[in-house]
C-alpha cells in the first residue's frame, strides 16, 4: 500500500510567535527577521514529523493507493500487509484505519475512486469516525456493499486548536529550542534534532509500526 498526505489548508499561526523566539534566543535586532521566521516554520514541521501530529488547526487529505509507484515495485506490495497476514486492499477498509495524523477534529469527507472515473464521495451513513482515540479512526459500516476502488481518500481537520495557547507547552518549547538551533548552527553540524528537544517531545509522539525509534 501506498499512501501520501498533503496540506490542503496550512495553519493559520505559528504555535511560537517571532518575538517569542527573539527572547528566547536572547536576539535584540530584527534584521534577521524573515530568516528567523523560516527557522520557525521549518522547526515546527520537524516537530510536527517527529511526533506524527499537527499543532495548529489544517486541513489534510490522505490518499491510500492500491499500486504503489512503479518505481518502487517490487520494494512495495500490491495488496497492503497486516501483521502478521495478507489482507486483500478491498478488505482494509472494514477494518477500523488510524488516520496518520492527530489531534483529529472532524472529517470532512471520504471518498474511493478508480482509474479513469470520477471519485465516489461516501455517504455519512456508509462511515463512522471514532475521535476520541489519538490518533482517530474511521471505519465503514457493516453490511455496506464494498466500492471497487484503486484508492481511498480521506480529507479530514488536525490540530490542537486554532492558536498556539492550545498546544502543549512542551512543544511549544521544543520548537523555540528546535528553531534557536538552526539558527545558531545554520546546517554547519549534522543536523540532528537535540536530544534536548527529543526529551520534550518523547510523551507526545505517536508510534508506527516499523518505526525505528520506539
Amino acid at each position: 500500500m501506498y499512501s501520501t498526505v498533503s496540506v490542503i489548508s496550512p495553519p493559520a499561526a505559528e504555535p511560537v510567535s517571532l518575538q517569542v523566539l527573539q527572547e528566547h534566543a536572547r536576539i535584540d535586532y530584527d534584521y534577521d527577521n524573515t530568516l528567523l521566521g523560516l527557522y520557525l516554520t521549518g522547526a515546527r514541521q520537524a516537530v510536527e514529523q517527529f511526533l506524527g501530529r499537527v499543532l495548529i488547526t489544517q486541513t489534510l487529505r490522505w490518499v491510500m493507493a492500491h499500486q504503489a509507484p512503479i518505481n518502487q515495485f517490487p520494494l512495495v506490495p500490491f495488496t497492503a500487509y497486516i501483521f502478521p497476514m495478507w489482507m486483500p486492499y478491498s478488505m482494509l477498509f472494514q477494518r477500523p484505519i488510524e488516520l496518520p495524523r492527530a489531534p483529529v477534529q472532524a472529517i470532512n469527507s471520504i471518498s474511493v475512486g478508480e482509474w479513469g472515473k470520477d471519485d465516489t464521495v461516501l455517504s455519512a451513513d456508509q462511515y463512522s469516525a471514532d475521535l476520541l482515540t489519538d490518533p482517530g479512526r474511521v471505519r465503514r459500516h457493516a453490511g455496506v456493499a464494498p466500492l471497487p476502488s484503486d484508492h481511498i481518500s480521506i480529507e479530514f481537520v488536525a490540530g490542537y486548536g486554532n492558536d498556539g495557547t492550545s498546544v502543549p507547552v512542551p512543544i511549544q518549547l521544543a520548537i523555540l529550542m528546535m528553531a534557536t538551533f538552526l539558527y545558531e548552527h545554520r546546517g554547519d553540524d549534522g543536523g540532528d534534532m537535540p536530544d534536548a528537544v527529543k526529551n520534550l517531545l518523547w510523551p507526545y509522539r505517536l508510534y508506527a509500526f516499523g518505526d525505528p525509534d520506539a
